[in-house]
């Protein structure tokens, strides 16, 4: 069974109240998965504020991109890289990407500069 770290920063580890947690998962278990499941179920307190700090909400539905798989608002990072940036072979997998064991996702708030 997979064990991945998960980190919070900004506003995300404050609504969280821890600044990392670690999750068991089943093999072939998702990001989408982690992001969707896991981390509300574990959190069910603050699930629907995670969902919707977390994903781009439209009427109380997660907006999905056009290959089904939901839009985030937040960069997410396995191992330091962009999960959009990661590549399974020609494919990149984007939120469809199966977590390993020993995985570290960084989650941050959207960046704006001027």
């Amino acid at each position: 069974m997979p064990k991945v770290n998960v980190n919070y920063f900004a506003n995300l580890r404050e609504l969280m109240g821890v600044r990392e947690e670690k999750y068991k998962v089943k093999e072939g278990t998702t990001l989408a998965d982690l992001l969707l499941t896991h981390i509300p179920n574990k959190h069910p307190k603050v699930s629907e504020r995670w969902k919707i700090q977390v994903f781009e909400i439209e009427d109380s539905e997660i907006k999905y991109e056009r290959d089904g798989t939901p839009s985030l608002k937040y960069l997410v990072l396995i191992n330091g890289i962009s999960y959009t940036s990661i590549r399974e072979g020609k494919k990149r997998p984007g939120l469809r990407y199966k977590l390993k064991d020993g995985d570290d996702i960084s989650i941050l708030p959207p960046v704006g500069g001027g």
